[in-house]
């Protein structure tokens, strides 16, 4: 049968998460007898931080998310994970309402989600406060550490989607962490239930997502709440939701932090039943420093394969094309030359085109854009338009540049430049990257 909220999980299918996005929720769970909505306090605009508090038995969860204001994918998350539960659907838990209280914390930071910045409305970094304690938001987390004392703490974050899981080619669409709770990365008890938790998670989601589970650096941040809470006791694990190919609102990653977390709770209905060996346990436990590293920045929206560039020196090189930042339109030529250890969400081998600059088109008259005529433009190596903006209509797909011409350098790309430019074969254009997207064409 389905839940209260079930309707609405789909609502949540968005680029970003806002406190609006979520109150539609908290009414409807308002009126659930199995949940307890609790306000917790306000943000610095005052904005209000709510818990969900879920079941009464003694294996206490503490999960938040949204901390930073722009890593919304998780915030989705928590939410299925609450239709799960109240739906008593997931068969690995028996009697889930007495066995655990689940304390939910679905937006953490509602001013920066509202500006859709990693910052609070003070300009702090949240995840940065929890030793000077300046930001009401933090005050707010850390007092619910300290009086709900979890057991477990999921940390729920979303990491940029140019982490590679290892050196695989894939992105690194889960990482996981047990963080470490000082310098010397110190494994105490609650660690080490961490990097279990961990091992079985992996193993839960890799079918899934094959080799793009990975592992998040676990150097000491002593600023960061995470590491933080780790020292206070609790087995803390670090969620990072990153990129799928494909799938640019996360669904993917938002689905295994489910699958992850329902697992986890397995385990640990298991350990509490004392159904899980010492054996087994520390295999979970070394399965977790077997799970790939997270490589940073060796991922692109886009790459280029050995695209060929002529003139007095000619030569052969791959192009890394990347956003401005995630939730930006523009996206811009980062590297130029070897890249064969980066991969891209899109990966396009040009080993047998040649670059081309393209040409600008005068309008003259009013002229109307679509995906099929941008082809066709294309094609005649006509890749900007300028002139009065009232002629152009564009109905297509595409970003078309006007008025914003490139500079033409018919050898070479320039570095941090929008990424618009021509593949031909022979004198045929065969392929175009306007602001980030492959076109091919016919």
């Amino acid at each position: 049968m389905p839940s209260s909220i079930a309707h609405l999980l789909s609502k949540l299918n968005l680029e970003h998460i806002t406190h609006s996005d979520i109150q539609p929720f908290f009414e409807v769970l308002h009126k659930e007898t199995r949940v307890q909505i609790t306000h917790e306090g306000s943000s610095f605009e005052g904005r209000s931080i709510k818990r969900i508090s879920y079941g009464h038995g003694p294996i206490v969860i503490l999960a938040w998310t949204q901390m930073h204001g722009n890593e919304a994918t998780a915030t989705a998350s928590v939410f299925n994970l609450l239709d799960t539960l109240l739906q008593s659907s997931d068969k690995r838990l028996n009697n889930a309402q007495t066995l655990f209280t689940v304390h939910i914390v679905p937006m953490l930071n509602p001013d920066g989600a509202q500006r859709c910045i990693r910052h609070n409305a003070q300009g702090i970094d949240i995840n940065r406060d929890a030793m000077a304690k300046q930001t009401p938001e933090g005050n707010i987390l850390m007092h619910l550490v300290d009086t709900l004392q979890p057991n477990v703490a999921f940390n729920l974050h979303d990491q940029s989607p140019y982490y590679q899981c290892g050196t695989t080619g894939n992105p690194s669409t889960i990482a996981f962490l047990a963080p470490a709770f000082d310098i010397e990365k110190s494994v105490d008890d609650s660690r080490q239930l961490a990097m279990a938790l961990i091992g079985r998670m992996t193993e839960a989601i890799y079918p899934h997502i094959e080799a793009c589970v990975a592992r998040y650096d676990d150097t000491f941040s002593p600023r960061s709440f995470g590491d933080r809470i780790a020292g206070k006791g609790a087995a803390t694990i670090l969620i990072e939701s990153g990129a799928a190919r494909g799938d640019p609102n996360r669904q993917i990653a938002r689905s295994m932090n489910v699958i992850a977390i329902l697992e986890a709770m397995s385990m640990l209905q298991d350990r509490h039943h004392q159904k899980i060996s010492q054996a087994a346990f520390d295999k979970y436990q070394l399965q977790y420093w077997k799970i790939p590293e997270n490589i940073c920045e060796t991922l692109s929206s886009l790459l280029i394969r050995g695209l060929h560039f002529s003139g007095v020196h000619s030569y052969q090189a791959s192009i890394s094309i990347k956003q401005t930042s995630r939730y930006s339109r523009q996206f811009y030529i980062d590297t130029v030359g070897d890249l064969h250890v980066q991969a891209g969400l899109v990966d396009y081998d040009a080993s047998e085109l040649t670059y081309d600059t393209g040409k600008a088109h005068t309008l003259n008259a009013p002229t109307i854009i679509t995906n099929e005529s941008y082809k066709q433009w294309l094609k005649q190596g006509v890749i900007q338009f300028q002139g009065e903006t009232h002629h152009l209509s564009n109905q297509s797909d595409y970003q078309v540049m006007l008025n914003q011409p490139v500079g033409a350098n018919s050898q070479a790309l320039v570095l941090q430049q929008p990424a618009y430019f021509l593949m031909r074969k022979g004198k045929a254009i065969v392929a175009a990257v306007i602001n980030g997207a492959l076109i091919e064409i016919d």
